[in-house]
Formats: C-alpha cells, structure tokens, sequence
C-alpha cells in the first residue's frame, strides 16, 4: 500500500502548488430506518466534522429515522428511487419500465418525495436505485421542482438539472460484497485526482460512496481512517450536496 500512498502524495502536491483544494463529497444508500450501522455512520460524520448525504428509500417508515437525523446536524436526505424495486427484465435493474411515459414517473417521484420532505435535513434531490437513469427521468425530476440529482460518475443522460455524482465506491460488489481494499481504492482516488486536474477542472467533485449496511468491519476501519486523514490534508476540502448544489446552479445561471 505505501507505493498507492506515495503516488496520491505526489499527485497532491501539485494541487497544493496550485492553492485549488479538490473538493470531496459523501453519499450513502439504502438507509430505511434506525440501525446500529446507521448509527454508526452518523457518528463517524460528526466525529470528523464530514457532512453526509443519506439516500433514504421512501418506503416502509421514514419517519423512523426522525430522531437520528436530528442528532446529526451534518446529515441531508436525498430521495434514493420510489421504493427500490425492480420492475425490469433482463440484466439491467431499474425502477421505471421502459414503457412508462414521464407524466408516469413524475406521479412515482412526487409519491415518494412526500414521504421523506418532513425528514430533518431533507432536500429533493433525487438518486436513482442502482444508477439507473431511464430515459423519461431526468425531465420528469424537473418537472417535480427537484433541486438536483445524484448517479455514479458519467452514467447516462445528465439532463437540465444540476448532477452531483458519486465517483469512489468504498465497496466491491462481485462475489460477495466486501470492502474494496486500501490499494485499489486509493488507486481511483489518485486518478479522479489526477483526471481533474489535467483537465482543468479543479472545482468538480469527487463523490465517495458508501453503504453502511453492507460494510465489513474492513471497510469501517478504513473509513474512519480515510476521514481523519483527509481533514488533515490541506489540499483536500469536504462540502455538503446543497453547497455543490448551490455552485452548480449558480455556474448554469451565469453561462446562461
């Protein structure tokens, strides 16, 4: 791990030569109600003063989640899909049929957004399950008045709303979900570093991507340590999804 550790070393350095901070966010899935895990992760967030996105699924009781949210000041809650079900055939899981016109996942979206509006620190930002992005989606979330939209980095269509997407998956999903690993995880990190760099793009964040009920004990370890260190490096500055929000709708206004 020392030779990943170096080289991410050396690739900060040049953004600390240049005084431009990369930008670091953090989303994670499936919540859907109080868990030791959930509490967990709440815990590390405030710990490290970190803000969290929770993509909360809006089925079952959300309203459970109420009291855990309000303990954690830095927490949001963006809409994770309807209710994750998969409505597909074949390989590719998605939540929308490809028949369904958008007036038809505009009625989905809005049933499942009231059910998580009164949720401390929610906001209508909508991420879809499994990444799927269906073909009515992106049009059908501007018509709802939602603010943004979260996916996995570069996946699909980006459409008329601001997109904040996730980029460093804390997890690997092949046989068997288990953590990533130090080396390969830091690997992606350096490279989003790097990408962004060489191409000049020094305000567009990196997304990390955890799901805290399907973490080792592995991938908790890690990722504690990978909070500590990253608020001790100056080269690197954590933001919340409504400031990336706010920049990217403040960005859009002035090309405009």
């Amino acid at each position: 791990m020392n030779l990943q550790r170096t080289l991410l070393d050396i690739e900060l350095q040049h953004w600390r030569r240049a005084g431009r901070p990369a930008r670091l966010w953090w989303r994670d899935d499936d919540a859907r109600g109080p868990t030791p895990a959930l509490e967990r992760l709440l815990a590390l967030s405030l710990w490290h003063g970190v803000p969290l996105t929770l993509a909360v699924i809006p089925d079952e009781d959300p309203a459970s989640l109420t009291w855990s949210l309000a303990t954690c000041p830095l927490a949001t809650v963006a809409q994770h899909g309807v209710d994750h079900t998969n409505r597909r055939d074949g390989q590719a899981a998605g939540e929308f049929p490809h028949e369904w016109r958008r007036l038809r996942v505009a009625t989905q979206l809005r049933a499942g957004w009231a059910r998580l509006q009164a949720l401390p620190g929610a906001q209508p930002v909508f991420v879809p399950p499994w990444n799927d992005i269906h073909p009515e989606l992106p049009g059908a979330l501007e018509d709802c008045g939602y603010l943004g939209w979260s996916a996995w980095a570069d996946a699909g269509d980006r459409g008329p709303l601001p997109r904040i997407d996730a980029h460093l998956d804390l997890l690997r999903w092949k046989s068997g979900v288990r953590f990533r690993g130090e080396g390969r995880f830091l690997e992606a990190f350096r490279a989003a570093l790097r990408a962004r760099r060489r191409a000049g793009r020094w305000e567009a964040p990196i997304g990390l991507l955890t799901h805290h009920l399907d973490h080792d004990e592995a991938a908790w370890v890690f990722l504690a340590e990978f909070l500590d260190w990253t608020r001790a490096r100056p080269e690197l500055a954590w933001r919340s999804l409504g400031e990336l929000l706010a920049e990217q709708a403040g960005a859009r206004h002035q090309a405009a």
